[in-house]
């Protein structure tokens, strides 16, 4: 699977080195209907959308507390795509992976 970094659009490379945001959502947001697969989350401030994998109720990433991940291209796209969401969205972050 071919992934683009959710904050600056740049391909992944197959074997290539591939960061994750951890979210865990609001309590209010409910996207258990959504598990595994991958949504596009609107950023109202930055006026975009970018991708999220939503966690299957069965993966390991559930089982440790993530509901969200964003697959970014390196720590500092993840900074900034987390610096931005904690501005315009409710979420609770875990650790950058």
């Amino acid at each position: 699977m071919m992934f683009k970094c959710a904050w600056c659009k740049k391909k992944i490379k197959e074997n290539g080195p591939i960061f994750g945001l951890n979210v865990k959502f609001a309590e209010e947001a409910n996207l258990n209907k959504e598990g595994g697969k991958i949504i596009q989350v609107y950023i109202k401030s930055k006026n975009i959308s970018v991708p999220m994998i939503v966690t299957a109720a069965d993966s390991e990433a559930k089982k440790h507390g993530q509901d969200g991940i964003f697959a970014v291209c390196s720590e500092k796209c993840g900074n900034k795509l987390r610096e931005t969401l904690q501005e315009d969205l409710r979420f609770k972050f875990t650790n950058l992976i």
